[in-house]
């Protein structure tokens, strides 16, 4: 099941932003969707809606009949293990192989290790990566380290996948072949898809069903027409189950790797990953006592 819902979701920040305002959509369970929209128009506040990471300041979020904004934070883990988000940055762990790091999300969850191998073998073989298992990011192209990324969100068989640019620093070529990846994964793993995206070439080109943001609302839900023989073009981006608290996971501040080292990148890397592990871990221990 991935079914999401947003009833009249506003969000507003701290700082006086209003991101969305009073946004009310519908996805349906093995739907495959692209969310479009320039920077500032609420593409990623409404990512970190749907992955527990923000709450809303009005409206509800509703995910499979569980409004997420009001989880306890005891409760936010257990949710995330039906989310999974390939990020444009891959935060794939440098020192560690493609099987290594897909194997890594899944020994969180506390599976058998025949069961982690098992399973690891399966989504190296969906995302056609079999023959670099043992290889590290350093040794992989652009787009296999962006199916490793992949590999790795799908690899716990969430009911939604997220995907943020995910053709964002692939070439045409690349792109067209992410895409058809993305719909082999949405028709074989029953998979509810959200592509995030500011390519309106390769939405034309794979036409699906398309949500446009500006400012924080919704000005076009529909399909894009497909475009023939038309080049590839790269473009870059920068009542319901509930608990009564509101919280999330905390997560520390990243850096801006832009003005790091190569190795301390990597090492704010690891940094970022592990501590999410870390406080998920954290939480379920909590629970158990």
């Amino acid at each position: 099941m991935g079914m999401i819902e947003f009833r009249n979701v506003s969000k507003k920040y701290k700082n006086g932003t209003h991101a969305l305002s009073n946004v009310n959509l519908r996805v349906n369970d093995g739907e495959f969707v692209y969310i479009m929209g320039p920077t500032g128009s609420g593409k990623s506040t409404l990512i970190k809606l749907l992955d527990g990471e923000e709450v809303p300041t009005g409206g509800n979020v509703i995910v499979n009949k569980v409004d997420v904004g009001r989880l306890r934070k005891s409760k936010v883990y257990l949710y995330r293990r039906k989310i999974g988000v390939v990020f444009q940055d891959y935060r794939l762990l440098p020192e560690k192989t493609a099987f290594e790091n897909i194997a890594y999300a899944l020994e969180v969850l506390d599976l058998p290790n025949d069961k982690i191998r098992k399973r690891t073998r399966e989504v190296l073989r969906l995302v056609e990566l079999s023959d670099k298992a043992n290889a590290k990011p350093r040794e992989l192209s652009g787009g296999q380290q962006q199916r490793v990324a992949i590999a790795r969100a799908i690899a716990k068989r969430p009911a939604i996948l997220i995907a943020d640019e995910p053709t964002g620093n692939l070439d045409p070529e690349m792109t067209d072949e992410m895409i058809k990846l993305l719909e082999k994964i949405n028709r074989e793993e029953k998979t509810t898809l959200l592509v995030v995206t500011h390519n309106d070439v390769m939405a034309e080109r794979h036409p699906k069903r398309t949500i446009k943001l500006e400012s924080g609302h919704i000005v076009d839900d529909g399909f894009h027409t497909e475009t023939v023989n038309k080049p590839a073009v790269n473009t870059k981006e920068e009542k319901p189950e509930s608990e009564p608290a509101q919280a999330t996971i905390e997560v520390p501040e990243k850096k801006d790797r832009e003005k790091m080292s190569e190795s301390e990148a990597q090492d704010q890397m690891l940094e970022d990953i592990t501590s999410q592990f870390e406080a998920i871990r954290e939480i379920s221990e909590g629970e158990e006592r």
